[in-house]
């Protein structure tokens, strides 16, 4: 069997010596993406097109899994599944394919159309009249129909071969990845990241992850299974980076010394200065997730005031998607199912932001952020390869913690939510010990209390507390339970 590539029509009108480097690219980034195949098949890379020959010893399984891979290379714009042979005349042509089509045609509607390369005494026209007129002669009821027909017999013919195509998979072009530069994109467990961070990728850039750990270890786990498989899938030819920055302590400073609706302004803008302090040098563009006036905070104006905190160019790929357009996108790269068991943040850190800012009083109130705080942060920012971030025992630390939903009268409850949203809605367990720690001082208060009790942790929707819980059992505090208080119904009687 065969695989022909077609290159994107993009490729073809460019200049000889960059549709070659393309066509280069490509063939390059079809090997490595087909490495573990490589004793199995063959890759021919020509002017217009890549073939790649199997040997005859393929499994299904194999072909398969092949074409998947196919599926998610950088600038494939089409492929198709063809058996090859060897071109004597038209009378043979039939005679070879007649076997793949008459029982398919019979009591449908059928067109033949056939792309020529090279010096015949036929044309492609010639070609598809004679195929025309021989099927319809040898099949039952069968009937030529140039529109919407029900069967498209498609043949290629180049020099003194053709090729009929079995089956035709389409795909977004792309630019061969290193086509571009280096990009860092800020990905987050907002899936709209994960969308702009695919759209980079597609349009020809080097893209390594730079990811602001807000809430420790189980956000980070998170977010790194999602942008391995974005480098797994779309990206394996380039040798990525993951960058982590702990920004715990940098939240702690905003929730206690900045005015709520500006938080999630200056937190963005604490994210550009520091990926603009280190890979300024390195990097040409930084890559976000802003969709226009998605939320409060994505507005042109406030945009505005947060590019002015960094020197670099700052890319925005969603910028003028809606919802669901992104959501769409997901789907199609399969990073859907991720985005459904991921949770938000927005409303943790900033209720009710502000829609209109005003530079001056955004810089105002950074003033309050302690400078050593984000430097410290940029000095413990850690480095991996991305083909290593999941390279962890963590991934089953989620199974250990136990869900708890009535109290002991031995147990300590730990409400972790803000202050306001304890004093809006109290827990009300009087026969329970219950202390008010919020979820930015957890994991630093939490070792000072007594080893000897168990603490159940509760917040609303139980994320925070799972994801402080699973900080805190990683460094080994096993006296920590979630707690999920059971609801009343109304005609309960309990």
């Amino acid at each position: 069997m065969t695989i022909i590539v077609k290159i994107s029509p993009e490729v073809m009108i460019k200049s000889r010596p960059v549709r070659k480097r393309t066509i280069q690219l490509l063939t390059q980034n079809i090997a490595i993406f087909l490495k573990e195949y490589k004793e199995k098949i063959k890759i021919l890379p020509t002017w217009d097109r890549i073939t790649i020959e199997f040997r005859k010893d393929i499994l299904e399984k194999e072909n398969n899994e092949i074409i998947k891979i196919l599926s998610f290379i950088p600038w494939i714009y089409s492929f198709y599944n063809v058996i090859e042979w060897n071109l004597t005349n038209l009378d043979n042509l039939y005679l070879e394919t007649k076997n793949l089509f008459l029982e398919k045609i019979s009591n449908k509607t059928f067109v033949v159309r056939v792309h020529r390369t090279w010096k015949h005494d036929f044309s492609s026209i010639d070609a598809e009249k004679y195929l025309w007129w021989l099927f319809l002669k040898n099949s039952i009821n069968a009937k030529v129909k140039l529109e919407n027909s029900d069967i498209i017999i498609n043949i290629d013919i180049k020099e003194d071969k053709y090729f009929v195509i079995q089956n035709r998979y389409n795909w977004i072009w792309w630019y061969p990845v290193s086509f571009q530069w280096k990009v860092l994109s800020l990905i987050s467990w907002w899936f709209d990241s994960w969308v702009s961070t695919y759209l980079s990728m597609r349009r020809w850039c080097e893209v390594d992850f730079l990811f602001f750990n807000l809430w420790w270890t189980a956000h980070e786990l998170g977010v790194k299974q999602v942008a391995h498989y974005l480098w797994k899938t779309f990206s394996k030819n380039y040798k990525a980076k993951f960058i982590t920055i702990n920004f715990e302590e940098i939240i702690k400073e905003l929730l206690t010394k900045i005015d709520h609706k500006y938080r999630w302004i200056i937190l963005k803008r604490l994210m550009l200065k520091c990926a603009s302090n280190i890979w300024e040098t390195s990097h040409y563009a930084l890559v976000k997730w802003d969709s226009l006036w998605q939320v409060s905070s994505q507005t042109l104006i406030n945009m505005s005031v947060i590019d002015k905190s960094s020197s670099m160019l700052v890319l925005r790929p969603l910028i003028t998607y809606d919802k669901q357009e992104i959501i769409d996108i997901t789907k199609k790269i399969w990073t859907y199912d991720f985005a459904c068991n991921m949770p938000e943040y927005c409303g943790v850190i900033s209720d009710k932001p502000a829609t209109k800012s005003e530079e001056y009083k955004i810089i105002e109130e950074e003033k309050n952020i302690d400078i050593t705080t984000i430097q410290k942060a940029i000095n413990n920012k850690k480095i991996e390869k991305i083909e290593d971030v999941l390279n962890t025992e963590l991934w089953d630390l989620e199974m250990w913690i136990e869900m708890s939903y009535l109290p002991w009268n031995d147990e300590v409850i730990i409400d972790i939510r803000e202050p306001e949203k304890i004093t809006k809605s109290p827990l009300e367990y009087s026969w329970i010990n219950i202390i008010n720690i919020p979820f930015f001082d957890i994991n630093h208060k939490f070792p000072t209390l007594d080893k000897n009790k168990n603490y159940l942790f509760y917040c609303d929707k139980w994320v925070l507390s799972k994801l402080h819980a699973l900080y805190l059992k990683e460094k080994w505090f096993n006296n920590i339970k979630i707690f999920r208080p059971l609801k009343k119904e109304n005609n309960c009687k309990i």
